[in-house]
């Protein structure tokens, strides 16, 4: 099994070592080498159409501001990405604009949750469509999942648009499933950032 396809566990949670970043770079790499998906790594009709069901799930949360629910999609060793890069550049030597374990997404809808949070106030209304999802079987309990984005966004009397590609790794949890990474390659990642504080 290639280091793209081992299960992406730190050593410690909140703490991340080289190479976890270097399973992460791998992990990219494939996806971004991705050509035709081979026949064994297609998941089954009911795998794929639940991962699409989570993926909305997911989307609606955000659209809705239920980020306590929204981190319960989660795992405890989660990885939360937006790199800085739109060239799959290798998180050990470029900075990120994100790199969150799950204790900093805690800390993050937590702070939000308090509505004294300076960059949103007020807060950042979303809609997120994803399309053009695709989804790799990875072992046993695992699934890539691959999509594009549109965010709308409006803040403080302002629309914006922000899209680019989402890459997720996906475990399963019962009859659904958690995320174990959210990669958000935002289009314009190597530009000056507007307000991004609300979580994408």
């Amino acid at each position: 099994m290639s280091d793209a396809r081992r299960t992406l566990v730190p050593p410690t949670r909140g703490y991340f070592d080289l190479d976890h970043y270097g399973t992460l770079a791998a992990l990219v790499q494939e996806w971004r080498s991705l050509g035709e998906i081979p026949p064994e790594r297609l998941p089954t009709a009911e795998d794929h159409a639940s991962v699409c069901r989570f993926l909305h799930y997911e989307a609606r949360l955000l659209d809705a501001a239920r980020l306590p629910e929204w981190l319960a999609l989660f795992t405890d060793d989660c990885v939360y990405w937006l790199p800085t890069d739109v060239d799959g550049a290798d998180p050990r030597k470029v900075v990120s604009w994100e790199m969150n374990d799950r204790r900093r997404l805690e800390e993050r809808v937590e702070r939000l949750g308090t509505g004294r949070a300076y960059s949103q106030a007020p807060p950042t209304r979303t809609t997120h469509l994803y399309a053009n999802i695709e989804v790799l079987t990875a072992g046993v309990t695992e699934v890539h999942a691959l999509c594009t984005f549109l965010i709308q966004t409006h803040l403080a009397g302002r629309v914006s648009q922000r899209s680019g590609s989402n890459g997720f790794v996906l475990r399963r949890a019962g009859r659904s499933w958690q995320i174990v990474v959210k990669r958000v390659s935002l289009f314009d990642a190597d530009l000056p950032q507007d307000n991004n504080s609300f979580t994408l």
